[in-house]
């Protein structure tokens, strides 16, 4: 077996050392992340189970309101446009 000469001991110890702390700074991360994503995880189940802001919900109420009277407006549109297309005798596509 060959016997290392110190320089080429005291790359190996570098090229280790570098090594060993790669590694844990992978694992380091590695491990902050699978905790940052536990902790988001319980947020978002908690965030769903609440019920909404009262404001929010008055807004969203406002807003499904004014979404079905414009649905009803532009169903007569349609009804409209094709009273008169048939009236006419239109191509209306």
């Amino acid at each position: 077996m060959a016997r290392l000469d110190a320089a080429s001991l005291t790359q190996l110890l570098i090229w280790a050392s570098c090594l060993v702390f790669g590694a844990g700074g992978v694992y380091a991360q590695v491990a902050g992340a699978k905790e940052a994503t536990e902790n988001l995880k319980v947020e978002v189940r908690h965030h769903a189970s609440e019920r909404g802001h009262p404001v929010g919900l008055e807004r969203m109420e406002t807003m499904m309101t004014e979404q079905r009277a414009m649905r009803v407006d532009v169903a007569e549109q349609g009804k409209t446009l094709a009273a008169i297309c048939q009236a006419t005798g239109a191509d209306c596509r």
